[in-house]
């Protein structure tokens, strides 16, 4: 906690403030003003909730690589600096040199119940999703899980506020748990394949398609079988002369059809590219131009799985 510049000595209690407990965490502030102050409190309480949750993160390492999730650090940042205590108690105010001192007490229970509050519907649709796809085939986990994503993002963060509030072990069981769910999540993505299919004039078309595929964990192959999953690839081109530049416009359909051959997603997509010198210059641009659209919508939106 930073201090005020000028007037008299600190109060003893903003040096030495009493220790948490169990069912309370304490915080001191300063500021200009009561308000100023007391909010200053509160943020010295979320900066000891930030510690402790990166303190046990820290000693839970991943078997993957001996390191913590980067992802877990960014999201345990963002959440805590949203965090609103809302039982909570100013416990002292005094008046000091150039403003107020502030001690606050924050009532540990109520906040772990308003986690548990927030978590109990994200639960209830991790554990429907994960029960529902359970006996689905590689095409469904893998559309499943990663509209499930989402929820599993904001269910862990809330467990991690969990782990460093709580004095037991219900954090630590749930990011377990949501661990094993991102791991069938990637078995899922990993085991699908796709057949690509395309006009033979459209190959390098479909070969870009299938590099973002492959980019995204899952397979794609080349060849005219109809039998498994299906990424059709069909695509309307149009050259134009504007200005001097050759110009290529080219309307791109990606159909997906599962094992059965039932149409599951569709999506279109409008690039070009110029070039000083020729088409198929200006159509190689065109491709890394569909590409980098793909890249940028990932793989649910770029495959027709779910809206932009």
């Amino acid at each position: 906690m930073g201090s005020l510049t000028g007037g008299g000595a600190a109060p003893k209690w903003v040096l030495n403030p009493p220790e948490d407990t169990g069912s309370e965490w304490y915080g001191v502030g300063e500021g200009p003003d009561r308000e100023t102050a007391r909010r200053a409190a509160l943020k010295d309480v979320a900066t000891k909730l930030r510690v402790s949750i990166s303190g046990k993160l820290e000693s839970q390492i991943t078997e993957s690589n001996g390191k913590v999730d980067r992802q877990a650090r960014s999201r345990v940042s963002e959440e805590v600096s949203r965090t609103e205590f809302r039982n909570f108690n100013v416990e002292k105010t005094e008046e000091g040199g150039k403003g107020f001192y502030v001690l606050v007490k924050v009532d540990r229970p109520s906040f772990v119940g308003d986690i548990r509050s927030k978590l109990e519907p994200l639960d209830t649709e991790i554990d429907g999703t994960v029960s529902s796809l359970e006996k689905a085939s590689s095409l469904e986990r893998f559309i499943g899980y990663r509209r499930l994503l989402p929820t599993l993002d904001k269910a862990s963060a809330q467990a991690e506020l969990l782990l460093g509030a709580e004095n037991g072990g219900t954090g630590n069981a749930k990011l377990k748990r949501y661990a094993a769910i991102r791991q069938s999540a990637d078995e899922a993505r990993t085991g699908l394949v796709f057949k690509l299919q395309s006009a033979a004039q459209d190959a390098d078309v479909a070969s870009a398609v299938g590099t973002f595929a492959n980019e995204n964990g899952m397979r794609a192959e080349s060849g005219a079988s109809n039998t498994g999953n299906v990424l059709a690839v069909k695509v309307v081109s149009r050259e134009d002369d504007i200005q001097g530049f050759k110009t290529v416009k080219l309307n791109v359909n990606l159909n997906v059809r599962d094992d059965k051959g039932r149409s599951v997603a569709s999506r279109d997509h409008e690039v070009s590219g110029s070039s000083r010198y020729d088409y198929k210059a200006a159509r190689q641009n065109a491709i890394e131009d569909l590409l980098k659209v793909l890249r940028d919508e990932g793989p649910l939106v770029g495959l027709g799985f779910a809206k932009s």
